[in-house]
């Protein structure tokens, strides 16, 4: 009994070092355990467009798949919302609408049934409270070209949409005016907000508002410091540096690229990167090397000129 103690002992640390110890753990069976929702319950009707979802969390559980369908799963015309989260609450906007909706608990081993409930989609009587929903582009997006197509949906009786874009202060820069459900619009350089209300000839809406961020800028070239062109090193442990100055506008990064051939089509390796930066490589082989900025928006700098060196 003592000896096949220490057997399973030895198992156990054997497992540990080959898979590490948390792939050794079993995750816990959620088959039979069972979401219990908060809100919007069973038949509720909602008088808003924005549609606030939430459940009670589930033991050991690591994230909510939550789907919407348009009016039921069984006859759905469309799933307007499937999204998996680690929170327990949602918030999204949806068309006044018979909708049911379900949520289920997962992880990496297993999930609990669905719960599912009905509810419907009202828009309130007071126009001015209703609220504009808007489609793109999205929260937050960051794009290098400055003429953006804003887009929402329509909202009944209303007869004019006032498109503004505001910057930092809060300050308006731009109002537009449109009869349709978008309008392409030319950002400035850096961080703005823009919002829409939907307007009639006694009332208007509350402003929805989201953010986007122009970048349009390239990084600058970056410029190739070590190993120096016609290097030679007995070491495969290669030590590489360089220099950029960085732009204002989003994140940027660097990524280097290294070759075994002057036609640069024998690709040695790839990777990002920061100055100074060690790869190991082979011996015995002559290698072509650049940096090549980017950055959030999708811009891309010129590449450094190639430099070559050996490893002996």
């Amino acid at each position: 009994m003592k000896k096949l103690s220490i057997y399973l002992i030895g198992l156990c640390i054997s497992f540990c070092t080959l898979f590490s110890c948390e792939e050794v753990l079993f995750e816990e069976d959620l088959t039979d355990k069972r979401i219990v929702l908060i809100a919007p319950t069973d038949s509720t009707t909602v008088r808003n467009t924005s549609v606030a979802f939430s459940w009670e969390a589930v033991d050991l559980a690591t994230n909510y798949r939550l789907q919407v369908a348009q009016p039921n799963f069984e006859n759905a015309s469309q799933v307007v919302l499937d999204t998996t989260i680690v929170a327990t609450s949602f918030t999204a906007s949806l068309l006044k609408n018979e909708y049911q909706w379900r949520v289920r608990a997962q992880n990496p081993g297993s999930v609990t049934p669905y719960t599912t409930a009905m509810f419907t989609v009202i828009e309130s009587e007071d126009f001015s409270s209703t609220e504009v929903i808007l489609i793109a582009p999205m929260e937050n997006e960051i794009t290098n070209t400055a003429n953006v197509d804003l887009q929402w949906q329509s909202i009944t009786d209303a007869k004019t949409y006032r498109i503004q874009l505001l910057n930092n202060s809060d300050q308006v820069i731009q109002e537009e005016a449109t009869t349709t459900t978008s309008i392409s619009v030319t950002f400035p350089e850096g961080v703005t907000k823009w919002q829409v209300r939907a307007e009639n000839d006694t009332q208007s809406t509350l402003y929805t508002t989201r953010t986007l961020t122009l970048d349009s800028m390239a990084p600058n070239q970056p410029v190739a410091v070590t190993p120096a062109n016609n290097a030679t090193q007995s070491d495969t442990v290669v030590s590489f540096s360089w220099t950029r100055e960085a732009v204002a506008g989003t994140t940027e990064i660097d990524s280097i690229y290294v070759y075994k051939d002057v036609a640069l089509t024998e690709l040695a390796t790839k990777d990002e990167v920061t100055s100074p930066s060690d790869i190991t490589l082979e011996t015995g082989t002559t290698y072509f090397w650049f940096i090549k900025a980017f950055d959030q928006a999708g811009n891309e700098s010129d590449p450094s000129d190639v430099s070559r060196f050996t490893i002996n």
